[in-house]
């Protein structure tokens, strides 16, 4: 049976000035599983991404709407879940810019499918999308027993 911990839950408003909070959690919560600065950055560009594609496109950029942000730890993989109560988009329908088109924005859906190791987005219960983001690690074996992770399946 994989060792599990079911991780974190946050609730922000949806406003950009929440997002450096999201931000020190995602960092706190991948240095408990060894990650590096580098690869923190990458996965903080992916969900920060995903939160402003919320902002602008699900609830119109009005502040006083909620983003609820599950993050996960499960033997090998990292798990972000990120969920909005506006309207389901098919995914289909989520069209980012071409690289070569050069200029500023439009481009969050391409950091997310590069950073990340799997997306999907699935309609939750409120009607609204959960985006799940999965990143998979190598487990540290310091890491593990540092944090007291081989003991939680004790008895």
């Amino acid at each position: 049976m994989a060792k599990r911990w079911d991780g974190i839950r946050i609730s922000i408003d949806a406003d950009p000035k929440y997002l450096d909070a999201l931000r020190a959690v995602l960092a706190e919560s991948t240095s408990i599983l060894g990650l590096d600065e580098d690869e923190t950055a990458k996965i903080a560009l992916a969900v920060t991404e995903a939160c402003a594609n919320i902002f602008r496109h699900c609830y119109g950029g009005q502040p006083g709407e909620r983003i609820d942000v599950e993050i996960r730890f499960e033997t090998g993989l990292f798990e972000i879940r990120i969920a909005d109560y506006g309207e389901f988009v098919d995914p289909a329908q989520m069209k980012g810019r071409a690289l070569d088109d050069v200029k500023p924005g439009g481009l969050g859906l391409h950091f997310i499918h590069t950073v990340m190791d799997g997306v999907e987005y699935r309609k939750n219960k409120w009607g609204g999308t959960t985006l799940i983001l999965q990143k998979r690690i190598e487990e540290s074996a310091a890491a593990q027993d540092e944090f007291g992770f081989d003991d939680l399946d004790a008895d």
